[in-house]
Formats: C-alpha cells, structure tokens, sequence
C-alpha cells in the first residue's frame, strides 16, 4: 500500500506525528511520501498566525473561539481550500499515486479533501494533534480520524461527522518513548525541566526566575528559539541552571525529569503523559492550547502554574504527595505508547 503522509511546518507536533507515523507503516512494508506542498500556498496564513500569537494573543484567542462557531465561514474557507488543494495537489497525486493520504495538519487535510472529490477511491484520514476538534479540522469527506480523547469523538459527533469511524489511538510520538524507564513511579533526582516546544515560545525570564528560587537544578529548552537563548544566556543565572536549543534525546530526558514545566502543545502532552512526570503548565498558545490546558488539567494530566507556581513545584516533587500520585497515575491510565502503531495497522486495514 502506498501511504501519503501530508503535513504542514507550523509549528512542530504536526511533523513528529507525521515522522512517527512513517515509520510504523515502513516496518509494516508500506510505501510512504512525505508532502509539504501546501507551504508556498500556506505561507501568508502562517504569517498572520504566527504574529498573532506573539504579538495579539487576545485577538487571535477571540477570533479561534469566533471561528469554531461560524459554521457558514468556515464552509466557504473549506469550498475555497478545496479548490486550491486541487490545483496544487492534483500533480502531486499523479506522481504518487497514494492508496491513502493521512493529514496532521487541518489544512492539509482540507486541500486533500479536494483530490480526493475527484478521486473518491483515495482514502483520507485526519490525525488530531491537539486535545480538541476545532471546526477547521472537520472535514465530512474524511474516510476516519485519529483522536485521544473521547470529547473529541463528542466534538466530531457535534459537527456532524458520520462518515467514517473515529479511532482513539491517542497522538502519535516518538518509538523511544514507548521503552519502558525504571524511574516510573519513583521520585526522580533529574532537573526541573523548562519545556517550551519546538518552537521556544512563552514568558521563559519569568518562569526561569521564579524557579530559581527553589534549590532545584532546572534545565530551560528553548527549541528552535537561538534569540531566546541567547537572551537567557545573557543573564546571570545560578549555577544549577542550563540553557540549551533543541535536543533530541527527549525520551531519556523526560524519564529523568523531576518535574515539568511548560505550555501545552498537544504532542507535548502525549510525550509527558508517556513519561509519567508531574507536569504543571504555565503559559499557552491562546485559542487551542488553552482547550488542551483544560482538557489535561479536567483529566488530572497536569494542573496549571501560572498563578502558584513555586507551591506547586515543591508539592508535585515530594514523593509522599497525594496530589502527585493521582497525576502520575491518570497518567499511566491515558498514556498511549502505541498509538502510531495502532494507528497504521488500522488505516492499513482500511
């Protein structure tokens, strides 16, 4: 079978899950293309997000929420990226020839959509990468999505979607994450890990001064971000404090980490999950990530910091706290480990 894996950069957790999912289906002799061939034809839309969420976080919150309800705007954007999917996509498809095109980013998902109107034998399958189903991310010709939780079968059921099912397999991340770690469940002497995602967003001199109060080592991740790491390196912190880029190696990590400290992207929170580390969120993306905060924080997955962050810190890295105990434990109950393999043999079987 011969399997298109269509995804679009912004931002990174659409691109681990589409990695992730590649390959589970070549060890299981699938044939897989990668597509980034929506970028050029996404590329003022991604300015206007990205300098919304940096610079008018309120406005773009609104317009996100606004959005999800406007079900007549949102059928003409899907009438219009449709129509540009085909006149981009269309050459793709003959090149290829996939049997199924799966989608971790809505508007690639979107532009399929119309490839596959005139091509009803491609199958299409969207794999959500946040906690929640914005209405941008419904798409009614979908033959099955990929979920986590079951308000996001609630939220596809709320739109209308009944074409295909919709599999709980969780998000897809990294192989390494599923090996097992003799820390779990014990208490970890690692740092106190300052995570912010691939793209190093958020409040970092903020958070990173507040933690240095407490006599924990912390290690700040600033991802892709080099200004903002070279903004914190020009500050004079404790010696117990480490200012790193992206690293790779965020399995080990994680499974030694004291404690975790950071935004809630939806990859990011499957990858923590797995880890079974206390996670306490102190700074989202306006708009999505504040449905995953409110998701994780109702399912006991991690509790928001923003407001008592050092009380927190020292109650979710003592061993003997209760509170502690019952988030490592949802935890182990929501991890999904195997969710690119699960989700492979089940569009494999399609």
């Amino acid at each position: 079978m011969r399997i298109l894996i269509a995804s679009l950069p912004i931002g990174t957790g659409h691109d681990i899950a589409a990695r992730a999912l590649a390959e589970s289906f070549v060890l299981r002799g699938a044939e897989v293309e990668f597509s980034h061939h929506l970028v050029f034809d996404m590329r003022w839309q991604a300015r206007l997000y990205f300098f919304g969420i940096r610079y008018l976080p309120g406005v773009y919150g609104n317009l996100f929420r606004l959005g999800d309800r406007a079900e007549v705007f949102w059928r003409r954007h899907r009438k219009e990226w449709r129509q540009a999917g085909i006149e981009a996509l269309e050459p793709v498809y003959h090149a290829y020839r996939p049997d199924v095109v799966v989608a971790t980013h809505p508007y690639a998902l979107t532009g399929w959509s119309g490839v596959k109107a005139r091509y009803p034998h491609l199958g299409l399958v969207g794999v959500l990468t946040d906690l929640s189903v914005h209405r941008f991310w419904y798409e009614p010709s979908a033959d099955a999505y990929a979920v986590w939780l079951p308000e996001q079968v609630d939220d596809l059921e709320k739109f209308g979607y009944r074409s295909g099912p919709v599999w709980q397999s969780g998000i897809p991340i990294r192989a390494s994450f599923s090996q097992p770690s003799p820390l779990i469940g014990h208490l970890r002497q690692g740092p106190v890990v300052l995570l912010g995602g691939g793209l190093g967003m958020g409040p970092y001199m903020r958070i990173l001064k507040r933690l240095t109060e407490l006599p924990f080592p912390v290690l700040a991740i600033c991802g892709h971000n080099e200004n903002l790491r070279w903004r914190l390196d020009e500050y004079r912190w404790p010696e117990r404090v480490h200012i790193v880029g992206y690293i790779e190696h965020m399995p080990s990590l994680l499974k030694a980490a004291r404690l975790v400290v950071g935004k809630p992207g939806g990859v990011t929170a499957a990858e923590v999950c797995q880890s079974n580390v206390p996670w306490l969120l102190t700074h989202w993306i306006a708009g999505q990530e504040e449905e995953n905060r409110d998701r994780l924080v109702m399912h006991d997955l991690a509790m928001r910091g923003d407001n008592n962050l050092k009380e927190l810190v020292l109650e979710l890295t003592a061993e003997t706290s209760a509170m502690r105990k019952q988030m490592l434990a949802s935890q182990r109950a929501w991890a999904r480990p195997d969710a690119a393999d699960e989700l492979a043999e089940k569009i494999l079987s399609l």
